[in-house]
């Protein structure tokens, strides 16, 4: 993996940085608060490159038993418990129409047009359900859970072996799956959500899509190793204090586009990361900050024809996270005689590919708009490894930089609790009394 910073460099931009004079005394401070953990701090995340093997060859037969079984895999999930299985999934099958023999579905929403229409059209005998939660709460989730359960209870099917439960040790979903035999995979209780995909969380869908997670893990090792360099080649901490720099300037918006078809998804996985751990309202002293630094999700070329045009010339409160494939499995020579396009032959997809992305940052670094790149070899599970390591240090030393707890979320738990209200959950009244008046009280305008 490497950073290419040009675009950010003060050489070449008028608001351009000098990393060369970060403070080596701040950067050790980081590394060390982060990596000298304490249990309490939700920081476990940081062994799951190094977690026991024993552990990963569990899940590694796992997947390949449910492949050998089913016809379809289904995964029941929200949040950190779908978005980097969905990456994972675009990047190794979705992107390469590749038949890996059996159907893979990650249900991460409630929608019932589509949930109820997909639950329809599955032989249920044939099918295996992933229930993924970390709390063992999630009210969506369970939904589902119950929807299907029901279903398996209408056609005198014994629902349990259809089912495997991903969760916290000892909350009512593991004690309710141990107790219907279920096959149970343990989340680490200091592992959150969106930091969860190299845990069991990720691992066994991964697996069962004959995903290499052994190479997986293998490349988030080399990027934890980086991530603990004390010297200026540690990538994930120089785009930390990139980015926090920048919105000291006023760029509170962070574009994400990949140019590669395959890395389509990393924009949603990492929005999560980044929006979810440091968007928040108070900093560790208690003190209203208003934290954050919103992502937008882009691919290149794509994105070229849609949105460019605003980052080219619109306000100047973005900066642009590029992503490169220095290498792809596949290519082909553009031979066509088109007299009306004479300057396309003999050149070939990539490097047309590669063009459109150099030229994109640099017209974007003549226009005083800050960009740097992230570049890796080639798209394989080694660097989807480091990729998916990098994006979870960057936004660690990001919380360091803007001193906010990084690992909770106060206004996701607030909508939850208005939820509750809704569902009449004991102990939520007032809550319900609120939500109940503000329903009554919605201004509306009808077509």
């Amino acid at each position: 993996m490497k950073l290419e910073y040009a675009g950010v460099s003060k050489e070449n931009l008028k608001s351009g940085l000098n990393l060369s004079t970060m403070s080596a005394i701040t950067r050790n401070k980081f590394i060390k608060t982060i990596f000298s953990k304490k249990s309490s701090d939700m920081l476990d995340w940081l062994d799951l490159p190094n977690q026991n093997p024993d552990d990963v060859k569990v899940f590694w037969e796992y997947g390949k038993y449910v492949r050998r079984k089913f016809d379809n895999f289904v995964v029941l999930g929200i949040g950190g418990s779908a978005l980097g299985i969905k990456m994972l999934q675009n990047t190794f099958v979705d992107s390469l129409n590749k038949d890996i023999g059996i159907k893979v579905y990650v249900c991460d929403n409630i929608d019932p047009d589509s949930f109820v229409t997909l639950i329809d059209k599955l032989n249920l005998k044939k099918t295996m359900f992933n229930v993924i939660t970390k709390s063992g709460g999630t009210s969506e989730t369970l939904a589902q859970m119950s929807i299907i359960i029901e279903r398996y209870k209408s056609k005198k099917i014994d629902y349990s072996k259809h089912f495997c439960v991903t969760t916290t040790k000892d909350n009512d979903l593991y004690n309710y799956a141990k107790l219907k035999n279920m096959q149970v995979f343990d989340i680490p209780k200091g592992v959150g959500g969106r930091f969860s995909v190299l845990s069991s969380v990720g691992l066994v869908p991964a697996s069962v899509m004959g995903i290499d997670i052994f190479k997986l893990l293998l490349g988030a090792s080399i990027a934890k190793n980086n991530s603990q360099d004390v010297t200026l080649n540690n990538i994930a901490y120089s785009c930390a204090y990139i980015n926090y720099s920048y919105l000291n300037k006023g760029l509170t918006n962070l574009v994400t586009m990949p140019y590669s078809d395959r890395l389509a998804l990393v924009p949603d996985f990492f929005a999560q990361l980044w929006a979810e751990s440091l968007g928040k309202k108070l900093n560790r002293q208690g003190e209203v900050v208003y934290a954050g630094q919103t992502p937008i999700k882009t691919l290149g070329v794509t994105d070229q024809h849609s949105q460019l045009q605003l980052y080219s010339e619109g306000i100047k409160d973005k900066i642009i996270m590029f992503m490169t494939v220095e290498n792809s499995d596949r290519d082909e020579k553009i031979n066509s005689d088109l007299l009306f396009a004479p300057h396309l032959k003999n050149t070939t997809l990539k490097t047309l590919l590669d063009y459109e992305y150099n030229s994109t940052s640099y017209s974007l670094t003549t226009l005083d708009r800050p960009n740097y790149t992230i570049s890796i070899e080639r798209v394989d599970e080694e660097n989807m490894g480091k990729l998916i390591f990098f994006m979870e240090m960057m936004t660690a030393f990001m919380g360091e930089f803007l001193n906010i707890n990084t690992y909770d979320q106060p206004g996701v738990e607030l909508s939850k609790i208005y939820t509750k209200a809704c569902l009449h959950v004991k102990g939520y009244e007032t809550q319900a009394k609120e939500i109940k008046n503000y329903s009554l009280d919605k201004k509306t305008i009808v077509m």
